[in-house]
């Protein structure tokens, strides 16, 4: 049985892993990938033993959005935020007792607040609960709302992150403002010590502050005849966000992850905790890029993707260079924690295989200091409709361009079958910094879905994508239309070559990047593909920068913006200026309330490709536009029907 739209609309996810500080056990939350329209999302918290198999058992209900859960490192219980008082309003913090799981969540925070949390860590020692959320707003805010006069200020600055302390000792009654100043707290670590926080400060909630400097700042709690005393200090600004928070596993240092602009790749950085202090890069970015940190003893581990694999390297004080843990070999994780108990390093992660067609579930392995582990303990069986399915086979891919440069990238095709002279849909990545590995996640990337109805998919990751290092990545600035889609023509020739792909039957199809380079695909002369799906692709780059909520990234991968002195570079890389080369039909889809790309990028261009194609392509090609949707879509409905058209559309002309 094939993998079906509506599978994939029903299916669920798994999120937000995490270990306990004796290893012994993993929380996580499971739940739909897509709602209903007039629904919430719904989330449940499941728990598993890592030293027993298949010992996985959903703790809440998965009525509510429950998520982001973290054990109290003292008792064991499960700290996590849910709308549990109103079912789709603002999150809170909660507390599910481990004596036994059970029973109904106590709230540790207001529920009757309408400003949400967006973050919260306990401190090492227990003792304290921070947490960032925006002031309530007054009376007279909600009525100036109503009023028909109300107007919206452009980047007001409203609904700031604010740094807030709980006692949860029950010594100091009610939450503490820490921080609350004319700027954002973004996010914060504590302290190992648990007196002080490291936090940074942005411009504004919003994507577009990403771009501008923001700066990391050092709170001192101090206790004052059973109140709160609050002191910070300046340490470092950087010129643009970073990637991920800041870990500060050491006293004296703290460790964060920081790319030179939009196109680079994130290395590993330390910093002292002094005033005025450089930090210094000290891994990773070179030929591979640094992910996730975990905070380890008096080090970190950090997750590292490089090329199809992924691994675990630990980077500590003592260690001259990165000690590898934990790495794939064909397979891939997800979400992931690890802890160091009593000399040995416990790993967790929500892992899958395309290789062996392994669907994704909790996995542990254990390990010793320099010798790699292994995830080895099924803990979960989620998923468990997949195993009627016919899961289709995904295998590495290699390959070289014209130029000399090696690539990689996966194929996918219907298990149990070798590939010859197949029906072929190249379906390259988002991002562009992105990359697609060897697993085996339900999404509502096509990839699986068309490889399951019988189809080679080849899915490049071209350059400018994730896990090749700082020069393979920085093509993408400003190199729109050029090596990216090469290397697609490229791993098509070589799957041609090679007998896997039959070259008179080829599709593209694409989503956000993919969707641009689809779009740009299907606008080059003498293109080989007989049908294009454009799912929210850009196709004029100086109109992105205009209008995308990230318009810096837009601005960065166009070559320029409109607003820049220079000249328009970005129209050498815009698919919507070649319109008229379109021959193939094409099916566009797009969410009404898209941010990232607008759906005007849509609309210009089915505009110009009735004004400038031939007439039987623009009568043969569609735009699908979702009501209420943004750039990912989230309601089952429209996704269901997005991947039917999908499906049908790549089967009308390659069948």
């Amino acid at each position: 049985m094939h993998i079906t739209p509506q599978n994939i609309a029903n299916a669920e996810q798994i999120n937000g892993l995490t270990l306990s500080n004796d290893g012994a056990r993993v929380v996580y939350s499971v739940g739909p990938s897509f709602r209903s329209k007039d629904a919430h999302k719904t989330q449940a918290l499941w728990l598993a033993d890592t030293g027993v198999p298949d010992s996985a058992r959903r703790v809440t209900s998965g009525q509510f959005n429950d998520h982001s859960p973290q054990f109290d490192p003292n008792s064991g219980d499960v700290f996590f935020l849910s709308d549990r008082h109103k079912a789709g309003g603002a999150a809170q913090v909660y507390r599910l007792s481990s004596a036994p799981f059970g029973g109904d969540p106590a709230p540790l925070t207001p529920a009757g607040n309408t400003a949400g949390i967006s973050e919260f860590e306990i401190s090492p020692d227990g003792r304290w609960l921070a947490y960032i959320s925006a002031d309530e707003p007054a009376d007279s805010d909600k009525d100036e709302e109503e009023k028909e006069t109300y107007v919206t200020v452009w980047r007001a600055a409203k609904k700031l992150g604010r740094l807030r302390v709980l006692d949860l000792s029950g010594k100091i009654e009610g939450a503490c403002t820490a921080v609350s100043v004319d700027a954002h707290v973004e996010s914060f670590t504590w302290s190992p010590d648990s007196t002080r926080i490291l936090y940074r400060l942005a411009q504004l909630p919003d994507l577009e502050s990403y771009a501008f400097p923001i700066s990391e700042h050092i709170v001192t709690i101090r206790e004052d005849g059973g109140e709160l005393q609050f002191e910070s200090t300046h340490v470092v600004t950087h010129a643009r966000s970073l990637s991920g928070g800041s870990v500060w596993p050491e006293l004296g240092k703290f460790y964060f992850l920081h790319s030179r602009d939009n196109t680079s790749s994130p290395a590993l950085w330390v910093c002292e905790t002094t005033p005025g202090a450089a930090p210094t890069r000290i891994a990773f970015g070179d030929t591979d890029d640094a992910g996730e940190l975990v905070g380890l003893g008096s080090g970190v581990a950090v997750e590292v993707a490089c090329g199809l694999e992924t691994r675990i390297d630990l980077i500590g004080p003592d260690s001259a260079s990165p000690v590898t843990v934990f790495e794939t070999s064909e397979d891939a994780f997800n979400s992931w924690d690890l802890k160091l108990v009593d000399g040995k390093y416990i790993f967790v992660a929500a892992r899958s295989s395309g290789t062996t067609g392994e669907i994704e579930n909790i996995w542990c392995g254990s390990t010793s200091a320099g010798v790699k582990g292994a995830l080895l303990r099924k803990l979960s069986s989620h998923h468990a409709w997949t195993a009627e399915k016919d899961l289709p086979q995904c295998a590495p891919f290699y390959w070289s361009t014209e130029d000399g440069t090696a690539l990689q990238g996966i194929i996918s095709y219907p298990r149990g079958q070798q590939p010859k002279n197949m029906r072929t849909v190249v379906v390259p990545h988002g991002g562009p910094y992105s990359r697609d590995i060897l697993d085996m996640r339900i999404t509502g990337n096509y990839r699986l879905m068309l490889a399951s109805h019988g189809f080679l998919v080849l899915s490049p990751n071209y350059r400018g994508s994730k896990g090749r290092g700082n020069a393979f990545a920085r093509t993408a600035n400003g190199g729109m239309g050029t090596l990216d889609y090469a290397d697609i023509e490229s791993m098509l020739a070589a799957a041609i070559e090679r007998g896997y792909a039959d070259r008179d039957k080829v599709a593209i199809a694409g989503y956000s990047q993919g969707g641009f380079l689809a779009a740009w695909g299907c606008t080059r002369p003498n293109a080989p593909w007989k049908a294009g799906v454009i799912g929210a692709g850009p196709t004029d780059w100086g109109s992105m920068a205009i209008s995308s909520d990230v318009p810096d990234v837009e601005a960065d991968l166009g070559g320029t913006a409109p607003w820049n002195p220079r000249p328009p570079h970005y129209l050498q890389g815009s698919p919507i200026r070649d319109v008229k080369n379109v021959k193939v039909p094409l099916l566009l889809i797009h969410g009404e309330k898209d941010e990232r790309v607008p759906v005007t990028q849509a609309i210009g261009f089915m505009r110009g490709l009735v004004r400038e194609a031939d007439k039987s392509v623009s009568e043969a090609s569609t735009l699908v536009i979702y009501p209420r949707e943004g750039h990912p879509f989230q309601e089952r409905a429209h996704v269901e029907d997005h991947l039917t058209r999908v499906l049908a559309h790549i089967k009308k002309y390659l069948m």
